[in-house]
């Protein structure tokens, strides 16, 4: 699945596109983002004026992960796997995700990589104006 704005594309893996798929829905439905483009292209297409709601979402939905899932992994993990860990501030908070072999830190991980890149995107564009 493809993530379709004016400037760029973001393709969704596998595991990304599950975990995301209800939230998509709802943004979808809520939005009113063509869905035909979904089964006919695999192309999920947000225009300029719904981007600053879809990074919103994906802002909500990193942090009820990070809330209901996230355990900080002991110092001994770390040590013992360091490169498997990646630390991520959100809003003032650090986190150390498991971005290879933990499911919470893989999407984690995604969401803050979309966040962050769909976001500096977004804000260079408004300065821009």
């Amino acid at each position: 699945m493809i993530l379709k704005f004016e400037d760029k594309e973001i393709e969704l893996y596998s595991t990304w596109y599950e975990y995301l798929y209800p939230y998509l829905i709802r943004f979808s439905l809520k939005h009113n983002v063509d869905m035909n483009l979904w089964s006919k292209k695999n192309i999920i297409y947000i225009s300029n004026e719904n981007r600053k709601s879809f990074v919103k979402m994906l802002e909500n939905v990193f942090e009820e992960l990070m809330k209901e899932c996230y355990i900080e992994p002991t110092h001994k993990q770390r040590s013992k796997y360091s490169t498997r860990y990646q630390k991520i501030e959100y809003k003032g908070k650090v986190y150390v995700l498991d971005y290879r072999t933990n499911i919470v830190g893989k999407i984690g991980y995604a969401l803050n990589f979309l966040i962050n890149d769909i976001g500096i995107d977004m804000s260079s564009d408004e300065k821009e104006i």
